[in-house]
This record gives C-alpha cells, structure tokens and sequence, in this order.
C-alpha cells in the first residue's frame, strides 16, 4: 500500500442501533443549538426505526451534532428505549454543547421520511 492508495475502513464491532430507514409516516421533533434549529429527530410511527437528520442551512453544528445523536440513540436502543419514547426522552433537558436540545412538546408528523429531508435540505 502506498499513501496514493485509498484505505479501506472497515467496522469490526458497532454497538445495535435502530434501522435508519422507514417506509413509514415519520413522528419528529426539532433540535435546537442557541434556539437555533440545527436537525431533526424522528421515528417510525410504526416504531420501529430511528434517526437524526441535519438541517443543511445550520452548518456544522448540524452535522456535528449527527454524531451526539447517532450515540444517544445506540444508548436508547441498549437500554429498551422504544424509537418513538426516545423522542420524548430528552425532550426539556439541558442543552448539551455537540447535541443540542429537545424543547418540550409534542411530535409533529409527516407522511414520509423523504418529506423531512426535504424539510432539512429546505431550511
């Protein structure tokens, strides 16, 4: 191997996480940095998928925050917390710095998957 070849990065462990994709209508909540919303989190109403989606006009705080949430939603799913209870689940807490924030409320729904990214890639 030279240092003009592309390595290959494979995983060898990664703690379960829950499916990232659905077929299903989408329950999600914003995600706020400085009251700011930076991504959305969402899970299947059919409650059997999960993940946070950036919203691309936040920058790299949304992007940034993918990985805070990528790992909360593998402790979620580790502990038994259900996609659609870890919606609620930090809803209130404190902001963390690299996550941001979950306000209080209740989720708001849309059709598809594809409709929230289309949400996030809007602005």
């Amino acid at each position: 191997m030279s240092l003009k070849d592309q390595p290959v990065f494979r995983t060898v462990q990664a703690p379960d996480s829950y499916p990232r994709t659905t077929s299903a209508a989408v329950r999600y909540v914003p995600i706020l940095k400085d009251e700011v919303v930076i991504g959305y989190l969402w899970a299947a109403t059919t409650d059997d998928a999960a993940r946070y989606v950036p919203r691309e006009q936040a920058g790299d705080a949304a992007f940034d925050a993918a990985v805070a949430w990528t790992q909360r939603l593998r402790w979620a799913k580790a502990n038994g917390v259900t996609p659609l209870r870890a919606l609620r689940h930090w809803a209130g807490e404190a902001e963390d710095p690299r996550a941001g924030r979950v306000p209080v409320g209740r989720p708001f729904e849309l059709a598809s998957l594809e409709a929230l990214v289309e949400l996030a890639a809007d602005g």
